[in-house]
């Protein structure tokens, strides 16, 4: 049925699902110690992590997943986080404050950088608002069908396990996935009322400004200038790269790993600066909702936090001054002090997420098959496609480009945050590596966490690009304020330096503003229509079309009982049949490995349904009495299959529905 697509539907899903990020996470943050930008950036991800440590357990303890039980989990997440803050600081374990930024912002710096932050979602929303299409606003993406059956599963069961939303079509067993933005979307759908497609369309729409956000935080607890965090805000909600280019292919949980994967050096800078029993809880709640929200996003996690680690050794090697570490220290003391230090904090995580560790163990080691991409662009296209933060465009980002350079060219300016550059050259040197010899076995199995895809590299490597960007955009803040600061003008007037780095800010975020058209509004939104298009708008037709809505609609006055499933083809728009209405298909998925055999057989041998003994029994095991078909194929020229090709007129049918792009049958007997 065609679903609602008003302001005020999304307006309040929106509102909603803000509402879902930043009071479970912001409640156990705060109850942890977490204080400003800190807790701020950090209470999005640990809300992931107690929907995603939440819906397992559970399920587990054979509880329902809902508001009312997560509200509860929260509570005994946020109390252990107090009690372990309480007594770290009644046994003095404890020295506050010590693990807080190493430098200040005046007041103004942080209303300012505030201000960025709210622009950049701002810029989200828009860019996702713009890009929708048609009058459904339905995802047509690969795996977006996966992700919208899912919400529905565990917002109508109260099953918030790994395996259970992938039920609607790995039936009777499921799948394993990690299922954190699931859990969320399920209480966004549950507490706002709306229809899936709405819900998963509001949780689209920050997810530029969540990044934003990220970025901000890192560089606030790392010392980094209130302009700095400013511009790399802006430019997280500029670069297609970052955000968007994953949303654009459907790969909702992954986009959501990346935006959030900047906190794990947050909560890492943290625990290094004062190791304890609070900010240790932090951390440890900090990977598991990164494996919680996607399993890539730990591994990325790692990686990038990784360079903070050889810089802090370094340093500690040299007898440089560190956080949270007394002067005279022997640098290797340093270095097993860390690691032994961070051993309880990996038990602790090992033990939260045992669900998750154990079903992705089993999972690869199932019978799910694994296609590698197998990339071979030249090497100067991939480094091409690189620097100019674009795949899916053919129009490069010219001034985020150049932002760039000036970034590397200023590398030294970072100070504390140069180990940046050894980030962006580790995984720009992985993008390159899957997008030009992604082919070779040794690659291949190198970037496997990521599917060997080189779009999901693109976005992990735009990450340190976008904070090289940002402080580029940040410096030529500072050379405008040098350069100003000695004219005339300014010099005569005393009041007029103390507003020169305001003024300058604002002025090159101006600039910035009209070079860019605002930020790559409209070309952003380009990319993300794909979302709704499956491929160029104009050029494929949505697989989820308006005809097959409409047939969707009709089945539900046909009084079709829970325990029954419509057969349908794989490949068309039937698959969404649950997450739209409700009923179950036989495929709920356009993924066609390891299907359930009575599904398969179906497909195969439908037609022989007068003839073929197995056809029948197949039909009474899923309680089949209506078939569903579509006409509009998720992969282009796909036929249908061989069972359900040319229905009209078997003798074992009655066509009850049928439009252009959809029909509906009965079985007869």
């Amino acid at each position: 049925m065609p679903t609602p697509d008003t302001f005020w539907s999304y307006f309040g899903a929106t509102l909603t699902y803000l509402a879902v990020l930043a009071i479970p996470g912001g409640l156990v943050g705060r109850a942890a110690g977490l204080r400003g930008w800190a807790l701020a950036g950090l209470a999005p991800l640990l809300s992931y992590t107690v929907t995603g440590l939440a819906g397992p357990w559970l399920a587990l303890a054979g509880v329902s997943y809902n508001p009312l039980t997560v509200a509860g989990v929260t509570a005994v997440l946020a109390g252990l986080g107090f009690g372990l803050r309480k007594l770290g600081q009644n046994r003095g374990w404890i020295k506050a404050g010590s693990e807080e930024p190493p430098t200040k912002w005046h007041p103004r710096a942080h209303y300012a950088v505030a201000a960025c932050v709210a622009l950049a979602v701002g810029i989200s929303i828009l860019v996702v608002l713009s890009a929708r299409g048609g009058t459904t606003a339905v995802f047509q993406r690969w795996d977006t069908v996966f992700h919208a059956n899912g919400i529905r599963y565990i917002a109508e069961t109260g099953d918030g396990s790994l395996t259970g939303m992938g039920t609607v079509n790995w039936y009777p067993d499921g799948s394993f996935y990690p299922n954190a933005y699931h859990l969320v979307g399920s209480l966004v759908y549950s507490i706002s009322g709306t229809t899936i497609p709405v819900t998963l369309n509001a949780i689209t729409m920050p997810v530029a400004g969540i990044f934003a956000l990220s970025m901000v935080a890192l560089i606030r607890q790392l010392g980094g200038r209130a302009v700095f965090a400013g511009c790399t805000a802006l430019v997280a909600a500029a670069a297609t790269t970052g955000a968007y280019e994953s949303v654009s292919s459907g790969l909702l949980p992954f986009a959501l790993g990346i935006v959030l994967t900047p906190l794990a050096v947050v909560a890492l800078a943290r625990f290094l600066a004062r190791p304890g029993l609070d900010t240790g809880y932090v951390l440890a709640l900090t990977a598991v909702g990164l494996l919680a929200a996607h399993s890539s996003a730990l591994f990325g996690a790692l990686l990038f936090a990784f360079p903070v680690v050889v810089q802090r050794w370094y340093r500690a090697l040299r007898h440089k001054r560190l956080d949270g570490v007394p002067e005279g220290r022997g640098g290797w003391r340093v270095i097993g002090g860390d690691v032994v230090k961070m051993v309880p904090v990996m038990v602790g995580s090992a033990l939260l997420a045992a669900p998750h560790i154990l079903g992705a163990l089993k999972f690869t080691s199932g019978s799910y098959p694994y296609y590698a991409w197998g990339s071979e662009l030249p090497v100067l296209k991939s480094l091409a496609l690189l620097v100019t933060f674009r795949q899916v465009l053919s129009a490069p980002q010219v001034w985020l480009t150049v932002l760039l350079v000036i970034g590397v060219l200023s590398l030294f300016r970072l100070g504390r945050m140069r180990w940046i550059g050894l980030a962006a050259l580790g995984f720009s040197a992985l993008f390159v590596l899957v997008a030009s010899f992604g082919a070779e076995p040794w690659v291949i199995s190198l970037s496997r966490p990521w599917w060997n895809d080189r779009y999901r590299l693109m976005a992990l490597a735009a990450i340190p690009l976008c904070l090289l960007a940002g402080h580029g955009m940040a410096e030529l803040q500072r050379w405008f304020a040098k350069w100003a600061s000695g004219r005339s003008l300014v010099k005569s007037r005393p009041a007029l330096p103390a507003r020169l780095g305001l003024a300058t800010a604002v002025f090159v975020v101006a600039a910035s503003a009209v070079l860019t058209k605002g930020f790559y509004t409209e070309s952003n939104a380009h990319a993300v229509s794909f979302l709704y298009y499956n491929g160029p708008e104009g050029e494929v037709t949505p697989p989820v079309s308006a005809d097959e809505l409409a047939a969707m609609n009709e089945l539900t006055k046909m009084n079709i009982g829970p325990d029954e499933k419509v057969l349908n083809e794989r490949f068309d728009g039937t698959a969404w049949l649950y997450a739209i209405t409700g009923i179950h298909p036989v495929a709920g998925h356009y993924d066609p490995g390891v299907p359930p055999p009575d599904a398969k057989y179906l497909a195969l041998h439908f037609r022989d349904y007068d003839t073929d003994p197995e056809v029948r029994a197949a039909v009474r095991r899923l309680n089949i009495k209506h078939v569903l078909i579509g006409s509009t194929p998720i992969k282009i020229g796909e036929p249908p299959a061989p069972g359900l090709r040319d229905l009209d007129g078997l003798n074992f049918l009655r066509k009850d529905f049928g439009n252009a792009g959809a029909s509906i049958y009965t079985l007869t007997r």
